[in-house]
């Protein structure tokens, strides 16, 4: 399952697992749905991308029981997490950076879950990773489609016009949380089309069930709020939750059976390379 990787030119936060896998089940199932998208049968050398805790990488192991599974994740503390699971004597666990990876050898399958967004040139990025699939492997990757939903913008909004009009945080950061890291779908088919002989594409919006007290403040404390409450620092960074949570309630309303709806978008890419 994917979780942050190290980026150069975005602010950078503490990685809590358990912040991020608070709503673990919502998480998890596109990554499911994602793994059974690759169609292939007995591939050799297979790569999960930013494995986070490592249900997936794990689940490799079970699917093709001969294939060598490699997890590569920049976060110490998610490796950590990974390897304590059963099954997971197994893999072959990885601490590295994305931004320049490249396997020794061509891989049958290189597989990400909900990690390239957090990373800058696509443009790049996604050719270089499908030219790193072996001919006849499979290159499968998912990200959400957060930067357009209400949440994301209230977010962006109250970093630019809360605190009284005078905004939080640095323009360097409001700066980069207003960039829209992904791209729409048909600029990744074109960037991957030629190195595939077919290339899978299709967007999902998740109805998701939350619970709990103010449950899309928690969702989106795991992710995309991790490197603005780490700029913020501790004293501003509780305002500006304040002020968020809020908007977030009017936005998001509790529901009569106590749940709250939360739509989530993601995007999927399942190419095969030529």
């Amino acid at each position: 399952m994917g979780s942050e990787m190290c980026i150069r030119d975005r602010p950078e936060g503490v990685w809590d697992p358990s912040q991020y896998l608070r709503y673990g089940g919502h998480r998890l199932r596109p990554a499911i749905e994602l793994f059974q998208r690759v169609d292939l049968d007995a591939p050799a050398r297979c790569w999960d991308i930013g494995c986070g805790n490592g249900e997936i990488a794990r689940a490799m192991t079970e699917r093709w029981p001969s294939a060598q599974v490699v997890g590569l994740d920049a976060s110490a503390e998610m490796l950590g997490k990974a390897k304590s699971q059963p099954g997971s004597d197994k893999i072959d666990w990885r601490q590295a950076d994305i931004t320049n990876w490249a396997p020794s050898e061509p891989a049958d399958v290189i597989y990400t879950n909900a990690t390239l967004q957090w990373l800058s040139d696509h443009e790049t990025l996604f050719p270089r990773l499908m030219q790193c699939v072996a001919p006849g492997g499979v290159f499968a990757a998912q990200m959400p489609l957060s930067w357009g939903q209400t949440s994301h913008r209230l977010l962006r909004k109250i970093l630019n016009e809360g605190n009284g009009g005078k905004g939080y945080g640095t323009d360097t950061l409001r700066q980069t949380i207003a960039r829209k890291w992904v791209d729409e779908a048909a600029v990744y088919y074109d960037r991957l089309r030629p190195y595939a002989s077919d290339v899978d594409i299709w967007e999902v919006t998740y109805q998701q069930v939350l619970s709990g007290d103010d449950p899309v403040l928690e969702w989106v404390k795991g992710s995309a709020l991790r490197p603005v409450l780490t700029e913020l620092g501790p004293e501003m960074a509780e305002k500006y939750l304040v002020e968020y949570g809020a908007a977030l309630r009017d936005a998001y309303p509790r529901r009569e059976d106590g749940t709250t709806l939360y739509p989530f978008a993601r995007l999927f890419t399942v190419a095969k390379r030529a």
